[in-house]
């Protein structure tokens, strides 16, 4: 789902799309038109009612009764209490022996049942309506090709929310509204590859936009509901799953992501870009890679593992990308290879290295070109930051903002260079 390695700024030397998008018309094909006003989104959540103290009624008080007169008036009240003490026991065993049943337990496990398929449902019609299917275009080797992602309504201006790895790359771009509607989108921005978002815009009108969640009240077990576009061919695709890992760590794009939610609802092409909501039907994640490892003679394949990428992150960067057209993000104004185990036995000799990002471009005239720095050097070291595995040069970068300047360390066959670069801001 997600592309493969992404350099810092431009193409890979295994041609990945470019990550500057160029405009489109902002028309609507349904005849709609419209400008693109710049209006940041208003995410203002409900805080959850307060609930109550419950109410505890007073115990009733016990009536005293009379003391009967004689041994004959104590033997009448102790035959009586024997009845009623005997009647009272069989009343109990035959209510505990009526509610152990089968069929009781069987009515309790339905009324639950159909409670928590109700609260299923409920979430699947709220939040239908906000996803809708992203069509693209593009011109590949084999001629004309199309891809089918979905993407989440998320205000009445027309913006939606979807995997920026759905739209890269594309020549045209087309919305399908789930009442089959269909308006030409243009990308308003990407965060590709720090965070794989990108926002796009359409025509407004006739759009419901989800309702905002916090994905920072999630809890391990919790369920989910997944909605999207599966296989280019099931719209609107319903599926259902939990809450399986909070704050899982992965590398994707070249960039370790250290708060992804897992969870098992079954995720597949088509549904990136889609909306994973809690059973109030609120957006609290957004789908964005499978782990799929093919089973071996020695490791089984794995099943019901997905990442989606938490709304708490993702909403502050959508509205960034609305209200300027973009994210602000540092570059270095060059291609890298961060260093695998692989990659680490073909350095030359002197380099003596297996942590750290070579360089394989640099850009003519850029920050890393005017600082020295050149094809084949290796850097190990972002300001106070070891770039390695666990820090990824990308995630170095992420600390810094346009315009700072960092120290950087590099290897030059075996020597080590210490240079200061002036970072510039990412296209």
């Amino acid at each position: 789902m997600p592309h493969p390695r992404q350099s810092d700024g431009a193409v890979n030397e295994d041609s990945e799309p470019t990550f500057q998008v160029p405009g489109r018309e902002a028309r609507a094909t349904d005849g709609l038109s419209w400008a693109a006003p710049v209006r940041p989104v208003d995410t203002a959540l409900e805080a959850p009612p307060w609930l109550e103290e419950p109410v505890v009624p007073a115990p009733t008080p016990v009536a005293r009764g009379r003391r009967a007169a004689g041994p004959l008036g104590y033997a009448a009240t102790a035959l009586a209490g024997g009845l009623i003490g005997g009647a009272l026991v069989a009343a109990v065993l035959v209510f505990r022996d009526t509610n152990d049943s089968p069929a009781a337990a069987a009515t309790q496990t339905q009324a639950l049942t159909v409670q928590q398929t109700s609260a299923i449902a409920d979430t699947a019609a709220k939040g239908r309506p906000s996803v809708i299917r992203i069509e693209s275009q593009r011109r590949g080797v084999n001629g004309l090709e199309t891809d089918v992602g979905s993407g989440v309504v998320i205000d009445d201006l027309g913006h939606i929310l979807t995997n920026a790895h759905v739209v890269l790359d594309t020549d045209t771009l087309k919305v399908v509204l789930p009442d089959g509607t269909e308006r030409t989108a243009i990308v308003v921005g990407t965060d590709f590859p720090f965070t794989d978002l990108a926002v796009l815009q359409i025509g407004p009108g006739k759009l419901t936009p989800v309702e905002l969640g916090d994905s920072g009240s999630l809890v391990l077990g919790e369920t989910l509901v997944a909605i999207g576009n599966p296989l280019a061919e099931f719209d609107g695709a319903v599926t259902v799953g939990v809450v399986s890992g909070l704050n899982r760590k992965r590398t994707l794009n070249s960039v370790r992501q250290d708060d992804l939610i897992q969870t098992d609802a079954a995720i597949n092409n088509g549904n990136s870009g889609g909306a994973l909501l809690n059973l109030k039907g609120q957006f609290v994640a957004m789908p964005t890679a499978v782990l799929r490892l093919p089973g071996t003679a020695t490791s089984a394949s794995v099943e019901g593992i997905a990442f989606a990428l938490p709304a708490n992150r993702i909403l502050p960067i959508a509205r960034r990308i609305i209200a300027e057209g973009s994210y602000p993000r540092p570059s270095l104004g060059l291609e890298h290879t961060d260093i695998t185990a692989e990659i680490a036995q073909r350095l030359p000799r002197g380099v003596a290295t297996n942590e750290g990002a070579v360089v394989t471009q640099v850009v003519r005239g850029g920050p890393a070109d005017a600082a020295g720095i050149t094809a084949g050097d290796v850097l190990t070291r972002v300001g106070e930051a070891d770039v390695n595995r666990q820090n990824p040069l990308l995630n170095g970068l992420m600390r810094y903002e346009p315009g700072q300047t960092v120290r950087v360390v590099l290897n030059r066959n075996g020597r080590i260079i210490e240079t200061e670069v002036r970072l510039a801001k990412r296209n």
